[in-house]
């Protein structure tokens, strides 16, 4: 490792450590009250629907069902559950049943929380396309990538695996324009920015750039300012649109 790769692995250690403090004083139950208030402001969708579609989530008894049970099951193999919470999920689910997402490119997978989220939002949507991305191999345990997905979803779920910054311009080529790029892969400062970048030209008119883990930095504000992007940043998840 280069000693520049390693300040920037330290910078990021640092900057998770702070964020682990400044979740202890976020109210988080607060902004998922407001969850809907902050989306209508940059979404076609007042806040009225939007939390409809909360609602409609809460009742998905198939997708709760499985998506629990699963959770379980990595619990119970005492390996690391290093995942979305459940409420980051919901703010993407419910953006993408807003703007009926019919593409969507999601980078880093692991137990598979957020692509689970999103493919639910196609199947009520009635069809739809996830490509999802990351490295060989998978997360902690004897489980494959995208665990958490129910069975239901699964054929609208296309797995890419290997470095992002070889797979994912190459995909977005191919797949491209998108309705919805979300990334939750490396949050370190250089990666994040190649993929916003990359993402945003590849973003169908009035599409979505999400990310998670938002507050590690200032980079999403940042960007989204920079581009003209109207962005709402809901817990640790980051929505803007073009």
């Amino acid at each position: 490792m280069t000693r520049l790769g390693s300040v920037r692995d330290a910078i990021y250690a640092l900057r998770k450590a702070r964020l682990g403090l400044e979740r202890r004083r976020l109210d988080y139950g607060r902004e998922t009250r407001e969850r809907a208030d902050r989306l209508a402001e940059i979404l076609p969708a007042s806040a009225a629907e939007l939390r409809e579609y909360e609602r409609e989530y809460e009742s998905l008894e198939w997708f709760h069902d499985t998506y629990a049970d699963r959770v379980a099951e990595i619990h119970e193999a005492g390996v690391a559950t290093d995942t979305t919470h459940w409420r980051d999920g919901v703010t993407v689910y419910v953006v993408c049943r807003a703007l009926g997402i019919e593409t969507a490119v999601e980078t880093g997978v692991l137990f598979g929380s957020f692509d689970a989220h999103i493919l639910a939002a196609m199947v009520e949507n009635g069809g739809g396309t996830l490509h999802s991305v990351d490295l060989p191999g998978g997360p902690p345990g004897p489980f494959e990538y995208g665990h958490l997905i129910p069975d239901r979803c699964r054929e609208h779920w296309h797995l890419h695996r290997g470095d992002a910054r070889e797979v994912v311009p190459d995909l977005l080529e191919r797949v491209g324009p998108v309705d919805l790029f979300l990334h939750d892969s490396d949050h370190r400062l250089p990666h994040m920015r190649f993929e916003y970048e990359t993402a945003l030209e590849h973003l169908e008119d009035g599409g979505v750039l999400a990310s998670h883990d938002v507050r590690l930095s200032a980079l999403f504000d940042r960007f989204s300012d920079a581009n003209g992007l109207r962005s709402r940043v809901v817990c640790d998840t980051g929505i803007a649109r073009l």
